[in-house]
């Protein structure tokens, strides 16, 4: 199944785009990436999102995207498992130091949250969507 979105805009290799669900896609399965972004029924605003942009798309043109295979996969990697096994880390690290309770759990929770903060700075402009191609758009009739 393919998903189609807009450019807005351009920043270097990367493209910021909205994902565009139109009505049949509503009609039977797919990803439901519309719903979880602000796009479906409900009429809230969109997000934009990343998308590398190999078919070097211009602004304003409607194009298909792909999502990498396991995405789902290295997200989690990153959002969860790095996290929790710095917090785990820092609480055995507070326990070889023989610190209390509340220290411990103080220093796991500080180690955690700079953690995330590190992992934004440093995949601020990292994304699973491409885009593959630039969709023609029909001529105007009339």
């Amino acid at each position: 199944m393919a998903l189609y979105a807009k450019v807005h805009g351009l920043k270097g290799r990367l493209a910021e785009i909205t994902v565009v669900c139109e009505d049949e896609a509503r009609k039977g399965p797919h990803c439901g990436f519309c719903s979880a972004a602000g796009g479906g029924a409900s009429g809230t605003k969109q997000e934009t999102i990343l998308a590398r942009n190999d078919a070097r798309a211009p602004k304003g043109s409607i194009v298909e995207i792909e999502i990498d295979p396991h995405a789902e996969l290295k997200a989690a990697l990153i959002l969860f498992v790095i996290p929790l096994a710095t917090f785990i880390a820092s609480l055995v690290a507070a326990a070889g130091f023989e610190l209390p309770l509340l220290q411990s759990a103080a220093a796991g929770g500080g180690v955690l949250v700079l953690t995330l903060l590190l992992l934004k700075v440093l995949l601020r402009d990292k994304t699973y969507h491409r885009i593959v191609r630039v969709v023609p758009r029909p001529p105007r009739e009339g």
